[in-house]
Order: structure tokens, then C-alpha cells, then sequence
């Protein structure tokens, strides 16, 4: 007659292979800190770890592995759940953006070149999860679990509770 809700309570897969019912409601944010121009064969992150294919529009956002984002989230984390770890995106106003090269301490890029200017010169906060971004989808592509995310979050962050 009881129940442990876990995840559930934040809106995430309790489940493996089981469509999830739960309205997600933790949302985590970085702010834009600066977009750049590249051209195609520049290289983004440390060890030059990613070459850019074609001109890009580069998003540099504030946060990093000392706020808990998980380096992982680059790419290269061990499976886990069947997780494919392919690297995370960002959302910005409904528009996803693929993460390029590797997540620093303080500072992770993003490629916006798909997102339209007019949406990029109104906003200045990136979804890393949330609404649009459910955790499940974040963890997976880090090769961990969404709970993992949400107890590494940093100290840095703002918390605000609605209710």
C-alpha cells in the first residue's frame, strides 16, 4: 500500500521502455554568455576536440562540470539504460542546438547556426533541460540517468520553487 515515487516527482522515466506519464518539472537554464562567428575548419573546445563542417554561430553559455553538467554530456558517456551517447543539444524557443566540442568547468558551446537571428537577438538563457528538453533525453545522451543530473546540480544555480 505505499508507494516510492523517485523520479516521478520531478517528471522523469520511472520505467524503462514505458511511455512516461509525468509532466516534467524541473527546468535547468544557462545563460548566453556570447555568440561568435566560425568558419568551417575552425575547431571548438579543448584539444580542439570538434572541427567545424561548415561556417558556424557559436552560443559560449555559462555553464560547465563545476555547476554538475556533466562532461559526459559531450558525448562520451558509458552506456547506460541502452543509452546512446551521441552529445546533448540545448533549446532554445523550441529550437534544438547540438552541443560541440567538450563541456569545460564554466563554459559549454552550442552550434545555433540553424537558429533564426531574430529568435537569438531576443533571448539570452538556453534550456539544458526541462519543458521542451525532457531530462530523460539529456541523461540519455550523457549515458546516465535523469536523477544523476538533477543531484549534481551545483550550488551556483538559482533555484526558484513555484508552486
Amino acid at each position: 500500500d505505499l508507494t516510492r515515487p523517485g523520479i516521478s516527482i520531478y517528471g522523469g522515466e520511472a520505467t524503462n521502455d514505458v511511455p512516461n506519464p509525468s509532466k516534467q518539472v524541473v527546468k535547468a537554464e544557462a545563460r548566453i554568455l556570447q555568440i561568435r562567428d566560425a568558419k568551417a575548419g575552425d575547431t571548438v573546445g579543448y584539444g580542439a576536440t570538434h572541427t567545424l563542417s561548415r561556417d558556424s554561430k557559436i552560443a559560449v553559455c555559462g555553464i560547465g562540470y563545476a555547476d554538475g553538467y556533466h562532461r559526459s554530456a559531450s558525448g562520451s558517456g558509458v552506456a547506460l539504460r541502452n543509452a546512446r551517447p551521441t552529445g546533448a543539444v540545448c533549446v532554445i524557443d523550441g529550437h534544438k542546438a547540438p552541443m560541440l566540442g567538450r563541456v569545460s568547468m564554466d563554459l559549454t558551446t552550442f552550434d545555433v547556426s540553424d537558429i533564426p537571428n531574430s529568435i537569438l537577438e531576443n533571448t539570452d538563457w538556453v534550456e539544458v533541460f526541462g519543458p521542451e528538453l525532457p531530462i530523460d533525453e539529456v541523461a540519455q545522451a550523457c549515458g546516465t540517468i535523469g536523477y544523476e543530473l538533477l543531484t549534481d546540480l551545483g550550488n551556483r544555480y538559482i533555484r526558484e520553487f513555484v508552486s
